[in-house]
């Protein structure tokens, strides 16, 4: 892994926690990754790192046999850029599944952010073992026997469920006598969850009719500018103009998320954005995304990011 800072001149460091791994200092950044090969052929990458500066991270390519991955941030943000160019945005509201063959990826990270990142991979030969010797059909892409110049990278939204499989692969889960036999089961669910959303995602917006596509677009930036309001399903579907069970299944068929965990996730997201520029109190946005206890926005807080409001605030104020 290789780093080039934008303004190519050292960084303050500072330690990013994660159970187990390798620690690794580079100008701009200081975190910890660590990179489990299981019998199976498959292969766990957890990384938790801060960055300091604006900066790229250049990553290499550790297979050299035609493979699949999943990538996805569980908190922060940055851009991963393929060395043909395409550039895909990483964060908890975008999972990637591709497969790049070359080394030379790049990872752009922005001063401040705090990552916590997961992916998933394996080599296609044991995977085609477990779908019973055929792949599915829309994994075909992916299936090309001439190792070296694949770039392929397909982005989506994720699931509730596998968000929460990402944050298993980090919390007890992670610890224990049986910690690598845990890990295991939850990669294995991880990349099947992923791969499962990947070929059974059948959204068409064709499918929606003109004004419920602008409906959604309404009630998202509706959600987007009121998170402190009332943002019921029964509320937004009133102000759409349609059934709860028929907005409910648009936002699924959109984001893989029911309505209600769109708005959480909103919430939650921008929480975390305001908590990071230190600029306002725990309160302040608790009340801000329309919490009336600071308690129960701290739960919920700390089951989404995995530290509480308090302790984010507290690392942005001494960053």
């Amino acid at each position: 892994m290789e780093n080039q800072n934008n303004n190519e001149t050292p960084s303050s460091l500072v330690v990013a926690h994660m159970n187990g791994g390798q620690t690794f200092d580079l100008p701009g950044i200081r975190g910890r990754m660590e990179r489990l090969q299981f019998a199976s052929g498959m292969v766990l990458y957890r990384m938790e790192y801060e960055a300091l500066d604006d900066c790229h991270v250049q990553v290499q390519n550790s297979f050299s046999e035609p493979w699949i991955g999943s990538a996805m941030h569980l908190q922060g943000h940055s851009e991963l850029s393929h060395p043909n160019g395409n550039t895909f945005s990483l964060s908890n509201d975008s999972a990637l599944l591709m497969r790049v063959d070359p080394s030379g990826s790049r990872f752009r990270l922005f001063k401040g952010q705090l990552i916590r990142h997961v992916g998933v991979a394996s080599t296609l030969a044991p995977l085609l073992k477990r779908f019973g010797g055929e792949l599915p059909e829309k994994l075909s892409l992916f299936r090309d026997e001439n190792f070296g110049e694949i770039q392929i990278g397909q982005s989506f939204s994720p699931s509730s469920r596998l968000r929460q499989l990402g944050g298993n692969l980090f919390d007890h889960n992670a610890r224990g006598s049986a910690r690598m036999l845990k890990l295991e089961g939850i990669a294995n669910l991880f990349l099947a969850e992923i791969i499962e959303l990947f070929c059974d995602n059948n959204f068409n917006e064709d499918r929606i009719i003109v004004w419920e596509k602008q409906a959604l677009t309404d009630i998202t930036s509706h959600i987007e500018a009121y998170l402190h309001d009332d943002l019921s399903i029964t509320r937004l579907a009133n102000q759409a103009g349609m059934t709860e069970s028929r907005l409910d299944q648009l936002f699924r068929q959109k984001f893989n998320l029911s309505c209600a965990e769109y708005v959480r996730n909103e919430r939650m997201t921008a929480a975390n954005r305001w908590l990071e520029t230190g600029e306002l109190s725990v309160k302040d946005v608790s009340e801000k995304i329309g919490y009336s206890h600071v308690s129960n926005f701290s739960r919920a807080y700390r089951a989404r990011f995995g530290e509480t409001p308090a302790r984010t605030l507290r690392r942005s104020s001494n960053g």
